[in-house]
């Protein structure tokens, strides 16, 4: 069992294994029972283990990049300067040497202000929280064969940057924005994108959520138990 198509093809050109042996069984979310529409407040988050592949670093140097160029291209958000606006990160760092404390710490230093906030963890009702007030979720990552994040915060209705990649189109199809450069000049254009593309911003928070009701966790054991019952020894 592959959980995407994108994965399933990996399978099969690494490990050479028939096609035809490989059944996609695509993930699920947790939908939150009540909507909370994200976009309100004055963030945006990272959520995952901070994984060199995912890119945190590059994030974190995206957003000084456009809070910084703010001065010399002003631009307006909803409810919200950019002098203002802050970026949480949340989730373990996995660099080798672990670089994020120190450089959020740098960062918000020559910012004269806590621009970015860094925890390791936390609750799932904080996390669910930060997930439905956020501005936009990033979550620029080289590989995965799914990965929830971008997942969960569309079923807030808040916009996934994601990297321009087959998995991404797979899952996501027209609900994300897409970096097509994973460096900090590529995920800083797609983070202004999400902050100020109001009719593409609108179609996901209302629209989003719905999108995500097919990949839920009962679906998922549906097929699974399916899957298992018709294998033949």
């Amino acid at each position: 069992m592959a959980i995407s198509g994108t994965s399933k093809r990996e399978l099969v050109r690494l490990f050479k294994i028939n096609s035809e042996r490989i059944t996609v069984n695509h993930l699920g979310v947790d939908v939150p029972a009540t909507q909370r529409m994200g976009g309100g407040d004055k963030y945006i988050l990272f959520v995952g283990q901070a994984f060199p592949r995912r890119h945190l670093k590059e994030t974190i140097l995206a957003f000084e990049k456009l809070i910084t160029q703010q001065n010399e291209h002003p631009y307006k958000l909803e409810n919200v300067g950019m002098s203002e606006l802050k970026l949480i990160a949340i989730g373990p760092d996995k660099y080798e040497p672990s670089l994020i404390k120190n450089l959020v710490s740098e960062i918000n230093s020559k910012q004269k202000r806590e621009a970015i906030i860094y925890k390791e963890h936390v609750k799932d009702d904080e996390l669910t929280n930060l997930y439905a007030g956020a501005r936009c979720l990033v979550y620029v990552s080289d590989r995965e064969a799914f990965g929830l994040p971008p997942m969960e915060a569309l079923s807030f209705g808040v916009p996934p940057v994601i990297a321009d990649n087959e998995l991404g189109h797979e899952l996501f199809s027209e609900y994300a924005f897409y970096v097509k450069n994973n460096d900090i000049d590529g995920i800083a254009e797609g983070i202004r994108q999400a902050l100020t593309q109001a009719e593409k911003i609108h179609k996901i928070k209302t629209d989003g959520p719905e999108f995500v009701k097919k990949y839920n966790w009962k679906s998922f054991t549906d097929r699974f138990l399916e899957y298992v019952k018709n294998i033949k020894a």
